[in-house]
């Protein structure tokens, strides 16, 4: 971490003196002049170049959990392991690994923007937050000419232990990750090629939430630094690297080819081994697992997962619609320590995409794939300034840790049949001068559903079972003439789990998001301010257990997760291109009491966090 830090004070150190300039001198170069686009825009013919955000509009939320709107469940801490609170149908149809707890810590070639830079660009941004909880994340980006550019994106997570740290610099979260990449377009040739490498190497040290004594009461699980804790040793190590290219040449407007590239391997290690008894006579290993298959004394688990695909296709556009084909050819292959589940497999893709676009104010779009073997997804999205709905429907094949494995502490082999699921979502928009009203429907069935029961066993759902949210986004704004004043911002969603399955999808009845900020300018109207309260709660429920040793959420009947309401108070400022806020975050914890992020998971507790954001033009 100290490497890392003086690495980011030489590149500031640098940046500055390059941004020096003399009375006669102005710097033309800023957010206006640096814009970005994604591979989806290009392989979609919607490149629109967009400025880079300078807004301080939610600027506090910057960690992962907090940008979700906390719709996933954590371990408490920066950097542990994700579930999502309402179950959506994963992206891809073909096999996976189903090791996805820490795969959101890894940059996504989706998610990467290529800049289009007058002149270096350098992002940096500081989470400093109570508790030893940290997130610094740099990107560089420029233009070595006009048709080519290059970057890179690096990002640090630190997290010291939020239940029984034995000192200031015990660490349970050590992750970084790391993304370069670079965007060439000829220039006399139409052709463009953009390319990425991104890496991860994350740890977590695994303590199984916090451990009541035998006459529990409810502060048992709040004590935090004094806290008792289920593991002592153990310890997950996810390692992902992967390369992807996307290139195309441009024939006609009406026809275009274009070829994508992707390879990801996925490396999943935990262990742990037995030692000391804790108080009370507590054994952290041979107490907190339920049998031992292969070594009484010491636990090693990893899995490895690869693919390789090539995407061939033609694009183009006519009049209003665009156009995509498609082939893929995807190959994958996966094993475990002691264990092979069996040759490495050849999926093969058809599909297409089109879009009707008119007058950009209304457009269509529709989609279709199909796997050789059965699998398929099929969808469409019709957007409007009024309207926004969206179906897709898919039979998804199940992924690996569901079928087969073999550990120390849990061994099945599995034949289940493909899951099939549906989702309609729609949205209504409704703006006045002083309030918005976006009414929500979620609609959400699976056959076949796939879950691990509360014995930590994989199983699969005779019957469907039907997820229902209903809500929207309900505003109000009080300003001036300036555009400054009050603003009340709430997300409601009232769901229902219905059908045969029920029983196995576990999602609170009630879940909110709400702001109530000012928002304006201070100092003559130089500094744009936001100060207010961010709050977030939800319903209780019994909200889905942890297994670390297999990454994965199950059942559980045990611990009620209660309803609270936790909230921060924050302010948020801009000078020029620094923005920083601080956060008193969850400043209306009760003494010695809290609320549960996951059974035995407390949440964050109430600390002071400060985020920093600098940009630099020169």
């Amino acid at each position: 971490m100290r490497l890392f830090l003086f690495f980011i004070a030489v590149l500031l150190c640098l940046t500055i003196s390059a941004q020096i300039v003399d009375d006669s001198t102005k710097l033309v170069y800023g957010p206006e002049t640096t814009s970005f686009t994604t591979e989806a825009q290009v392989l979609n013919n919607q490149v629109k170049y967009q400025t880079v955000d300078t807004s301080i509009y939610k600027f506090e939320r910057k960690s992962f959990y907090d940008q979700s709107g906390r719709k996933f469940q954590n371990l408490g801490n920066f950097g542990t392991a994700l579930f999502p609170i309402f179950y959506t149908p994963q992206k891809l149809i073909g096999r996976s690994s189903g090791f996805n707890a820490y795969s959101r810590y890894a940059f996504q070639p989706e998610e990467i923007k290529y800049y289009d830079t007058k002149s270096p660009f350098i992002e940096l941004q500081v989470y400093l937050g109570g508790g030893n909880r940290n997130l610094v994340d740099i990107g560089f980006s420029r233009n070595v000419n006009e048709n080519w550019n290059l970057g890179f994106d690096l990002r640090k997570i630190t997290a010291n232990k939020q239940l029984a740290p034995e000192s200031q610099t015990d660490r349970q979260v050590v992750g970084t990750s790391f993304t370069g990449y670079t965007h060439y377009k000829h220039a006399t040739l139409p052709y463009q090629a953009m390319a990425s490498y991104s890496s991860m190497s994350h740890k977590v040290v695994e303590q199984g939430g916090a451990r009541p004594t035998t006459d529990s009461l409810r502060t048992d699980f709040f004590l935090f630094d004094n806290a008792l804790v289920r593991l002592d040793e153990a310890q997950s190590i996810v390692k992902v690297s992967r390369w992807h290219v996307y290139q195309d040449v441009k024939i006609a407007d009406q026809f275009q080819l274009y070829h994508v590239f992707d390879y990801r391997k996925e490396t999943n290690i935990y262990q742990d081994y037995e030692t000391s008894t804790g108080p009370g006579g507590y054994n952290y290993y041979t107490d907190f697992y339920d049998e031992f298959l292969i070594d009484p004394d010491s636990t090693h688990e990893r899995s490895v997962f690869t693919s390789l695909s090539n995407e061939v296709g033609w694009k183009g556009d006519i009049s209003s619609v665009f156009y995509r084909f498609y082939a893929r050819i995807r190959s994958i292959d996966w094993n475990y320590l002691l264990y092979n589940p069996g040759e490495k497999t050849v999926e093969k893709y058809l599909g297409g995409y089109a879009r009707f676009d008119w007058k950009e104010k209304f457009a269509v779009t529709a989609n279709a794939e199909y796997l050789v073997g059965g699998e398929y997804q099929f969808g469409g999205n019709i957007s409007s300034d009024l309207i926004n709905v969206s179906y897709k429907s898919m039979k998804f094949a199940v992924p690996f840790i569901y079928s087969d494995y073999f550990g120390n502490h849990h061994e099945w082999h599995n034949n289940f049949k493909q899951v099939f699921s549906n989702k309609l979502d729609g949205q209504i928009n409704l703006d006045f001068k002083s309030f918005e009203i976006r009414p929500k429907v979620s609609l959400t069935s699976y056959n076949n559903f796939i879950y691990f029961d509360q014995g930590i066993e994989p199983r699969q759902a005779s019957d469907p079972v039907l997820i229902s949210s209903f809500g929207g986004d309900f505003n109000l704004r009080f300003f001036n003439d300036k555009e400054e004043g009050w603003h009340l911002e709430n997300e409601i969603l009232a769901t229902n789990v219905s059908g045969g399955a029920s029983s196995f999808v576990r999602v609170p009845d009630v879940y909110f998001n709400g702001r109530f900020f000012w928002r304006g300018k201070w100092f003559n109207d130089l500094i744009p301010v936001e100060f207010g309260v961010d709050a977030h709660g939800r319903s209780s429920y019994f909200a889905n257990a942890y297994a670390p040793e297999i990454q994965q959420f199950y059942l559980q009947d045990d611990q009620e997760i209660f309803g609270y309401t936790a909230a921060d108070l924050f302010i948020n400022m801009k000078v020029d291109k620094f923005f920083f806020a601080i956060k008193w975050t969850h400043f209306n914890q009760p003494q010695d009491d809290g609320y549960f992020v996951t059974p035995n998971y407390p949440g964050q507790p109430k600390v002071i966090d400060l985020i920093v954001r600098w940009m630099f033009f020169d």
